[in-house]
């Protein structure tokens, strides 16, 4: 049974993504969050199709975009991962060049992975992915194999988003795009609580100049923690109560509301 699922598998990915993304799909939005975006989300009825590459870095989908040679390999990093809910995730990315062709009604995003996620590299072929660094086992073999490049560098975050979305543009036109910043009210990280600044900035700056781009945040004096998180979430400082989501809606509905 294992090795039927194993051949039809290639004939599925290929008709689902291929063929019925790239020439099916009508109306549908493209999406590039965490479980930010997920959660706010929640409470719109009727959405499109839709189609998340939620590890999609903003440098790291710029790249995919003119070079597919370097989209990843997902089964060569079976063996490394501590979370292999996210190997999926990283599995979605093979098949960033099969967007539909189509324009999306709108790009919703939130800014976790250039908060959070790091760059690894095939040292032998080039290829990458993104994910936050204890996503992986960092032993002998990884570290042998795959190069760390980190985080985005903090003064190259406005022109990275500006290269995606100018990517975007080119392709489809000036379609709207919600990006919706991770509140820090419960981080305690210093680290963190600099990159959020550094990313507000620049997509505040940002949706100054573009007016189909919009940077979503809230009263960070609202944000409350999660009291429904399991135990090995109640300290993590990215899950919050429902209160916050609706906020995150509110502010949406208030800039632009969303429409499809």
């Amino acid at each position: 049974m294992a090795k039927v699922f194993s051949f039809l598998q290639p004939i599925k990915e290929h008709i689902k993504y291929r063929l019925r993304w790239r020439y099916q799909w009508r109306t549908w939005f493209l999406e590039r969050h965490a479980c930010l975006g997920y959660e706010v989300l929640k409470y719109y009825d009727g959405l499109p199709k839709r189609v998340n590459f939620q590890k999609g870095r903003a440098d790291l989908l710029a790249e995919y975009w003119f070079n597919e040679s370097l989209l990843p390999k997902s089964s060569r990093l079976r063996a490394f991962m501590t979370r292999f809910d996210l190997l999926e995730l990283i599995r979605q990315l093979q098949f960033f060049n099969c967007l539909p062709s189509r324009a999306p009604k709108f790009i919703f995003m939130d800014s976790f992975s250039e908060l959070t996620d790091q760059m690894f590299i095939s040292r032998s072929e080039g290829w990458r992915f993104c994910c936050g660094y204890s996503d992986v086992s960092h032993d002998e073999t990884f570290s042998r194999d795959y190069l760390c490049e980190g985080l985005i560098p903090a003064e190259q975050l406005k022109g990275t988003y500006l290269r995606l979305f100018s990517i975007f543009e080119k392709r489809w036109g000036a379609v709207p795009i919600y990006f919706l910043h991770f509140p820090i009210a419960l981080e305690t990280r210093a680290v963190f609580k600099e990159r959020y600044k550094e990313i507000a900035l620049a997509m505040d700056e940002i949706a100054r100049d573009h007016p189909h781009i919009y940077s979503i945040k809230v009263d960070e004096s609202k944000v409350q923690r999660s009291m429904d998180a399991t135990d090995d979430l109640k300290d993590f400082p990215y899950h919050y109560d429902e209160a916050t989501y609706l906020l995150f809606k509110k502010e949406i509905e208030e800039v632009a509301p969303l429409r499809w």
